[in-house]
């Protein structure tokens, strides 16, 4: 495996899974794109990964024991002082989806079981995020064309996150 410093997570340093694929350009083009990725990105990107902690938090019944871990995040961009960047692949989307994906299997304070899987369609646009299912998209998660839009799936349809129109 190759490490690659990624500028989204301030310069953190991750494994990437396998060498984008010489024969197919999208592949590299996806992970060049990601590797633009900025901090500002990742602050943009914010109302998603705060949106899975909510979520969860108000589903476990807003248990104390998470309080204790890792606190009460005092603004929405203070919940990336709970995600730890984890290894990247790159990925060709699933039948007739002809776009790349990269992978990010993050950890995060709040759902160690699941983690935190976050989607970038071309490396360029966070599509998806929530605990990791291996899907790629939601729409493929879910077989649901409605879905096309949506970044976090929430279970409570009020921490649902979309792609900015």
């Amino acid at each position: 495996m190759t490490t690659i410093i990624v500028s989204y997570f301030d310069g953190a340093e991750v494994e990437l899974d396998e060498e984008p694929d010489p024969d197919a350009p999208g592949s590299a083009a996806a992970l060049a794109s990601f590797l633009a990725l900025t901090k500002e990105d990742r602050l943009s990107d914010t109302r998603h990964v705060f949106a899975f902690y909510k979520d969860y938090y108000e589903e476990a019944g807003r248990p104390e024991w998470l309080d204790a871990e890792i606190g009460i995040p005092e603004s929405p961009a203070d919940i990336w002082d709970h995600v730890t960047p984890g290894s990247v692949a790159v990925q060709k989307g699933r039948r007739d989806d002809d776009n790349w994906y990269v992978v990010m299997q993050a950890e995060c304070g709040w759902d160690a079981e699941r983690g935190l899987m976050m989607v970038w369609r071309n490396g360029a646009t966070l599509t998806k995020v929530g605990g990791y299912n291996g899907h790629l998209t939601n729409v493929n998660a879910y077989a649901d064309p409605d879905l096309e839009t949506v970044v976090y799936k929430a279970r409570n349809p009020e921490f649902t996150t979309r792609l900015s129109q």
